[in-house]
C-alpha cells in the first residue's frame, strides 16, 4: 500500500509519466498502468484519505473467477523466429486464430522479450531540461581551525548537479550526518531557484535505509524531504557510477577547480570554509566552455531554469524518524521524554516523527496522536487523560495494587517506597517504569539490603529509581565491609601455636 500511495502521488501530484513512475518505484509500466487504472475505475484520486485497509478493498475487489486462456509455446515461437520473413505479428496472429480468447499482442511481445535472452548494452544517456539533480559527497575534504580548541576539523563538501546544463551546487559541512544531508538538498534547491523532477543520490545510509538493487529502502526523513519539495528518489545502483555520471564528474571537478585550489588557504569557521567555496563556485560556472559557447550560468538561465519546478511555499522543516513500540503504560519514549497514546494500541509497533516543535506518533500510515515537543527534564511525561483505560489501569496486567502487593511481600520500608514513587507524579501509569526496575532489583538483592536502601532513600526524601539504584550499591558496599570475620573453631582445625616458633607442635 505505501508503494500504491506513491504511484498515485507521482501521476497527480508530480504528474510524471507512467515510465518515470515505473522507474522511480522500480515496477513495470503494465503494472504502473493497471493500479491507475484500478484507482480511476473505483474513484479514487489523491490526496487519499482512506486507511490502507479500505484502499485495498477498493483497488482489488473480489473478482469472478476467469478461465485462463493458453498461453503461447515460447519455444515454438523461438525457434519460428529464426525462419526469414517471419515477425511477431504474424506468429501472433496465428495464435490468434486458434486461441481467440488468448493473450493480446503487447503480452505476446512481452512474454517473448522475457523469455529470449538478451545481452546488456551500455547506452549514452541523454538528459531533459529540469528532469534531474545528481547528489554526492566529495571523496576530498578540506579543513579548518577550531579557535576554541585549536583543534583542525574536516569539512565535507556536498556537491550537486543539473546534468542537462552541467550547473553546480557546493556546500561544505561539519559530517555526512543526515541532518546535513537534508539540509544541502534544501539549500540546493533553493540555490538552483526550483526543484527538479527527480534526485539520484548514492547508495548512502543517509538516502538509502537498505540498499537493493530492485527495491531500496528509503531514509524516512530523507523521503519525506523529496515529498515536501515534489521530487522523486532514485537511488543510483550500488557500484553502477554511470548512473550518476554527471556528480561523478562534478566532483571531480569541484576537487580540482576548489578543493585544490583552496589548498594553501587557512580558515577558522566553517563560515569561511562556505565563503571560499562560494567564490570558487562563482568562478566555476562563469568559466567558458571549452568545446560549444556559452558557460554553465548561460546554459542553466536557458536550458534548466525554464523546466525546473517551482519552489514550496515554505521551507522545509527538518524531522526525524523512529521506529520503537508502544510501552505496557501505553507510552512512546523519544529521547528519554514519553508520550501517551490509547492504551488500545499497547504493544503495537509504531513511528515516532519528530521536528524541533513537534512530536507526531503512527501507526501504521494513521496519526493517533500528536504534541508539542517536551524539553522540561523535570516533567518528563506528557500524558492525555483520553488516552487512559478505566480507573487509570493499563490493560497488560500492571497496575498500583500490583506493584504495592509485591512490595509488601519484601518489607514495609519498600512498600513505603513503592508508595511514594506512584504518588510522585500526576498518574501513576507515568511511574510503572521506574517500579519496575525497583522490581528488577529485588531479583539481584536480598530483603534485607532491599529495606535497608528503602529506609534510607525515605530518610533523604529522594523516591525515585535512579537515587535508589545509588543507595542500593552503597548499602551493599557498607554491609559487606561491616560484617564481621567469624572464627571457625573445630579439632580438625590447627590454631596460632601450631605455627609458633616456625615449627609443629607434637
Amino acid at each position: 500500500m505505501p508503494r500504491t500511495r506513491e504511484i498515485l502521488r507521482l501521476k497527480h501530484e508530480v504528474q510524471l509519466s507512467l515510465r518515470e513512475i515505473a522507474q522511480a518505484c522500480n515496477c513495470g509500466k503494465s503494472t504502473i498502468a493497471e493500479i491507475l487504472g484500478r484507482a480511476e475505475k473505483a474513484g479514487i484520486t489523491w490526496p487519499v484519505d482512506l486507511s490502507d485497509k479500505q484502499l485495498m478493498s477498493l483497488l482489488y475487489p473480489p473478482a469472478e473467477k476467469k478461465i485462463s486462456s493458453p498461453e503461447p509455446d515460447m519455444e515454438y515461437i523461438f525457434r519460428e523466429m529464426k525462419k526469414k520473413s517471419v515477425t511477431l505479428m504474424l506468429l501472433w496472429e496465428e495464435y490468434k486464430e486458434q486461441h481467440p480468447d488468448g493473450i493480446m499482442y503487447s503480452q505476446f511481445c512481452e512474454r517473448y522479450s522475457n523469455f529470449k535472452k538478451g545481452n546488456n548494452i551500455s547506452m549514452h544517456k541523454e538528459h531533459k531540461a529540469g528532469e534531474e539533480m545528481e547528489v554526492d559527497w566529495a571523496g576530498s575534504t578540506m579543513s579548518y581551525v577550531d579557535t576554541e580548541t585549536g583543534e583542525l576539523k574536516d569539512a565535507y563538501i556536498f556537491v550537486a548537479v543539473l546534468p542537462a546544463s552541467a550547473y553546480p551546487f557546493a556546500y561544505a559541512y561539519p559530517d555526512t550526518k543526515t541532518a546535513n544531508w537534508i539540509d544541502a538538498h534544501v539549500r540546493a534547491y533553493e540555490y538552483f531557484g526550483g526543484v527538479p523532477r527527480i534526485t539520484i543520490p548514492d547508495n548512502t545510509k543517509t538516502a538509502v535505509t537498505k540498499s537493493d538493487r530492485i527495491d531500496p529502502v528509503m531514509n524516512k526523513s530523507y523521503n519525506e524531504m523529496a515529498r515536501h519539495y515534489r521530487t522523486t528518489i532514485v537511488p543510483a545502483r550500488a557500484g553502477k557510477p554511470k548512473d550518476k555520471a554527471a556528480d561523478e564528474n562534478m566532483v571531480g571537478n569541484v576537487s580540482r577547480r576548489i578543493i585544490a585550489a583552496l589548498r594553501n588557504r587557512q580558515f577558522f569557521s566553517l563560515y569561511e570554509v562556505n565563503q571560499a567555496i562560494s567564490e570558487q563556485l562563482d568562478r566555476l560556472i562563469n568559466r567558458p566552455f571549452q568545446k560549444m559557447e556559452g558557460n554553465r550560468l548561460t546554459a542553466f538561465k536557458s536550458i534548466d531554469k525554464p523546466c525546473l519546478q517551482p519552489l514550496p511555499v515554505n521551507k522545509y522543516e527538518y524531522s526525524e524518524w523512529k521506529e520503537t513500540k508502544v510501552q505496557f503504560n501505553y507510552h512512546v519514549d523519544y529521547d528519554g521524554f514519553f508520550y501517551s497514546v490509547h492504551f488500545s494500541h499497547i504493544n503495537k509497533p509504531c513511528s515516532i516523527r519528530a521536528t524541533a516543535r513537534t512530536i507526531e506518533i503512527y501507526i501504521g500510515s494513521e496519526r493517533v496522536a500528536a504534541y508539542p515537543r517536551n524539553y522540561n527534564t523535570f516533567k518528563r511525561y506528557t500524558t492525555l487523560p483520553e488516552h487512559m483505560p478505566e480507573g487509570h489501569r493499563a490493560v497488560s496486567g500492571w497496575s498500583s495494587d500490583r506493584f504495592l502487593e509485591w512490595a509488601e511481600k519484601t518489607g514495609p520500608y519498600t512498600r513505603e517506597l513503592i508508595k511514594r514513587i506512584l504518588e510522585s507524579r500526576e498518574y501513576p501509569v507515568q511511574t510503572y517504569r521506574a517500579c519496575m526496575g525497583v522490581m528488577r532489583l529485588g531479583k539481584s538483592y536480598s530483603d534485607e539490603i532491599m529495606e535497608n536502601a528503602s529506609r534510607e532513600a525515605i530518610e533523604r526524601n529522594a523516591c525515585s529509581f535512579k537515587y535508589f539504584n545509588l543507595v542500593l550499591k552503597q548499602v551493599t558496599q557498607n554491609m559487606a565491609e561491616n560484617k564481621a570475620e567469624k572464627i571457625i573453631i573445630h579439632d580438625n582445625v590447627r590454631g596460632s601455636r601450631a605455627f609458633t616458633g616456625g615449627g609443629i607442635n607434637a
